[in-house]
């Protein structure tokens, strides 16, 4: 299946040989539903681990609240984004590997039938799963794995290529098939129109996108697309819309460009409205950024 590329993000796995790494992300405080997470995919898979604070993600349509100890498991190709729930800060680790690092170069069948249906995507695992006493060892083999990429002691890749393989194994023992309904294949065929379209939005968000052209260019009547993209995005189309253009607009701000042409810039001939938006989402004025950045040049 092919994804828009430019919302594919190139993760530094630093070796092909070792396809695996760990990832520290720090937002401070800050108002609540600002993107902790930006909208992106990649064909391995990430486990998310909620350190500090609390954010809601959305990956693949579905919502997730995580909070300190909750882990998150992005199959691979799954369009996902993170928003924080509060305006407190927050802090979660990101393990991000490719499948190669389990695959097995012998014939194996145990390996087969508990391990390889997950790292094909026959089977898929639920992305947020149940407290229980079977997720603790899975979030403490975790633990263990941000202290060995912390500490990098001598021989850490090969404790952290067996953690991640027991991690594997335990999800494998916790977790079950998904039902026919919700197979991994009629999941990725719903969420690549929408990849598509917002790529589209990304590339062309100067300009003017009724929901309703947005929701034909899917195939959707306006109300089901309605749904479907806050599903997917986390936001109204409106919002998800506004949003962008205020981080455009704020990025040509503090590379020095005045607030009128800057306004026009991201699709807004009003001027009053452009300044009273930005300042509604972003929570200071385009003229107090500008200020910010002639006193810093």
């Amino acid at each position: 299946m092919t994804y828009p590329m430019e919302l594919r993000e190139n993760t530094n796995l630093s070796d092909s040989l070792y396809p695996v790494n760990m990832f520290r992300n720090f937002s401070p405080s800050g108002e609540a539903g600002r993107t902790v997470l930006y909208l992106h995919w990649h064909e391995h898979f990430e486990i998310i681990y909620m350190a500090e604070g609390s954010a809601c993600f959305h990956i693949d349509r579905q919502q997730y609240e995580a909070r300190p100890g909750t882990l998150l498991i992005v199959p691979s190709g799954g369009l996902h984004v993170g928003y924080a729930a509060t305006d407190c800060q927050i802090q979660y680790w990101s393990l991000v590997f490719n499948r190669s690092l389990l695959e097995s170069p012998f014939q194996d069948p145990l390996h087969e039938r508990y391990v390889s249906p997950y790292l094909d995507g026959s089977l898929r695992f639920p992305v947020q799963l149940d407290d229980g006493e079977g997720v603790r060892p899975i979030v403490e083999i975790f633990r263990g794995m941000i202290k060995e990429f912390e500490r990098k002691e001598r021989a850490y890749e090969l404790v952290v290529k067996a953690q991640v393989h027991l991690l594997f194994s335990l999800l494998s023992r916790y977790c079950y098939p998904l039902s026919s309904n919700d197979s991994p294949a009629l999941l990725d065929k719903r969420m690549e129109r929408f990849k598509s379209l917002i790529l589209y939005i990304q590339t062309h968000y100067a300009e003017k996108l009724p929901l309703s052209e947005a929701a034909r260019m899917v195939n959707l009547t306006p109300y089901h697309f309605c749904n479907v993209f806050k599903a997917a995005t986390g936001r109204t189309y409106v919002d998800f819309v506004n949003r962008l253009r205020m981080d455009m607009a704020e990025r040509q701000l503090r590379e020095g460009a005045n607030v009128t042409e800057t306004a026009s810039r991201v699709g807004f001939g009003n001027l009053n409205y452009f300044s009273k938006l930005f300042k509604q989402i972003k929570g200071v004025s385009p003229s107090e950024v500008r200020k910010a950045k002639n006193q810093t040049s």
